[in-house]
């Protein structure tokens, strides 16, 4: 039995193995008697050639019939292993995204911790700059109402029509300011809204904007902040308290007028640094009641003035009929600034109030345009029957 001896019992093969394995060499063994005695020797076994031999031809019967799925298996695995490596590769892309966020959120509370630093510091410079004060009582039946508007800080020209640079800017919030007193002790006013009208900034929205201007834009928001600061710090010694509201103008978006986003104007920090410097004033506050960041509702002893900058909202009565129906109601009044000029019509009911501009004409665009007045601004006496008295300033 030569044949015999050199098959030997694999390490922990099953009887059914063994069976197949030696099954399989049946063409190099002989017969099947042949495989039957190697078997049996194997195993301990005494069966017949008939039973390996049935046993072998009905297993390759069955791996016949299911050869499909054995290779469909093969396919599967294939699968299988591109999966597992695209699954490695979401997971580097994922490792890439978590890295680029953290990368991010490490940014975003870099500039959170910078605004929070802004903030502390225009606080603490507010209560060096403007001392904190007695306040009054005032017994009276009006209130003021201020449009300040179109400041155009930081555009500087001089020309046959006109002068204009920060410096004169600031001698001519001081000439308003001396008059609102004049009128207010007239008045006998109690309460003083001031209207931040929009345009606060000269801005760099055009190339002759920026070739106009002194100043950059980071310089003209501090100057800005600085000067109504002090204009409202001042009003608030002289009323017994002073509220201020904010629309944005076109001259402070961020981008030229097809890609600017609408709610990213540079008026809107302006009046929140102010709001920071006058926070320890007991009787300054500042109205949020805006309806969007160009239209604010200030309420004045019952009656409804909608404050807009003027360059979404024509001063006629198409404009007013366009606002009152996208309001959903009509107001007492609308205020406007963005003309320069300043005005007072009434349509179907509605007083039409316009804001002057601080700059005046004198600039190239006004030139070119033939835009010429007085540098104005509109201040009003209100009661509860509405506005009592007009005052356009002109201003030298």
């Amino acid at each position: 039995m030569d044949t015999i001896s050199t098959y030997k019992r694999f390490e922990n093969e099953t009887d059914e193995e063994l069976i197949y394995r030696i099954c399989e060499d049946k063409d190099q063994i002989g017969s099947w008697n042949d495989v039957a005695n190697i078997i049996n020797e194997l195993t301990g076994n005494d069966f017949g050639e008939s039973t390996y031999r049935k046993k072998f031809q009905a297993f390759k019967k069955m791996l016949n019939a299911n050869q499909s799925k054995f290779v469909d298996s093969d396919a599967q695995l294939k699968e299988i292993e591109v999966q597992k490596r695209e699954l490695e590769r979401k997971k580097i892309q994922f490792r890439d995204e978590r890295n680029a966020w953290q990368k991010q959120n490490f940014a975003d509370a870099r500039v959170e911790e910078k605004l929070d630093k802004l903030e502390l510091e225009l606080t603490s410079l507010g209560r060096t700059n403007f001392d904190k004060h007695n306040n009054f009582l005032i017994d009276s039946d009006n209130d003021m109402l201020i449009i300040l508007s179109d400041l155009h800080i930081g555009q500087s020209f001089d020309s046959i029509f006109g002068k204009y640079n920060t410096d004169i800017a600031k001698d001519r919030l001081n000439q308003l300011l001396n008059e609102v007193v004049s009128i207010r002790d007239l008045n006998n006013s109690k309460n003083c809204y001031v209207s931040l009208q929009g345009d606060l900034i000269s801005g760099n929205i055009h190339k002759s904007i920026q070739v106009s201007n002194r100043e950059n834009v980071i310089e003209q928001i501090k100057i800005a902040t600085e000067l109504i600061s002090s204009f409202c710090y001042e009003l608030s010694l002289h009323f017994e308290t002073v509220f201020m509201s904010n629309v944005s103008g076109n001259h402070t978006r961020m981008d030229r007028k097809d890609d600017a986003i609408h709610d990213e104007r540079l008026d809107d920090i302006i009046s929140w640094a102010v709001e920071l410097s006058l926070k320890h004033i007991d009787n300054f506050h500042v109205l949020h009641r805006n309806i969007d960041t160009g239209i604010s509702d200030i309420s004045i002893r019952g009656k409804s003035y909608i404050a807009v900058h003027g360059d979404y909202d024509g001063f006629n009565k198409s404009g007013v009929q366009n606002l009152c129906l996208a309001l959903g109601f009509v107001p007492y009044a609308i205020t406007y600034g963005h003309l320069h000029v300043c005005s007072v019509d009434e349509t179907n009911g509605v007083k039409m109030i316009r804001g002057g501009s601080l700059a005046g004409c004198g600039d190239s665009y006004t030139i070119e345009k033939r835009l010429t007045g007085r540098p104005s601004q509109m201040v009003c006496i209100c009661t509860d029957k509405g506005v009592k008295a007009y005052y356009p300033i002109e201003l030298k």
